[in-house]
């Protein structure tokens, strides 16, 4: 692919695209920061929704023993990973959409894709 390819790309086609987080990365062929977005999404939001499914149902057997301490450490623990996994997901989420729009942006202009990482600016 030449130059002429890649300076084609659409800002609000790679935002748009982004909605699958590193959607928008492969539209703007940068590869190894589509694999990171859409690994640092999947593995952060992932388990924070396994942990409120599989949780509920543990906290569940804890109440029906009658293991009130238990059951108060656990919620509070599970209650912190949840929110600590969950936003930290939706931010490397919104990170993937400001990436792929700020470097479809620069890529149209003419420039080359910028490397940069756009988690750790925000």
């Amino acid at each position: 692919m030449g130059v002429l390819a890649v300076a084609r790309r659409n800002p609000s086609v790679a935002a748009a695209l982004s909605v699958v987080p590193g959607l928008g990365q492969v539209y703007n062929l940068q590869l190894r920061k589509a694999t990171f977005f859409f690994l640092a999404t999947l593995l952060t939001l992932g388990p924070s929704i396994l942990l409120i499914m599989y949780g509920e149902r543990f906290g569940h057997d804890l109440l029906e023993r009658k293991d009130f301490a238990p059951f108060l450490l656990v919620a509070f623990g599970s209650i912190i990973a949840f929110l600590v996994l969950f936003l930290l997901g939706l931010t490397f989420w919104a990170s993937a959409i400001v990436d792929a729009r700020r470097s479809a942006r620069e890529l149209a202009e003419g420039r080359p894709g910028t490397q940069r990482w756009w988690l750790l600016k925000l």
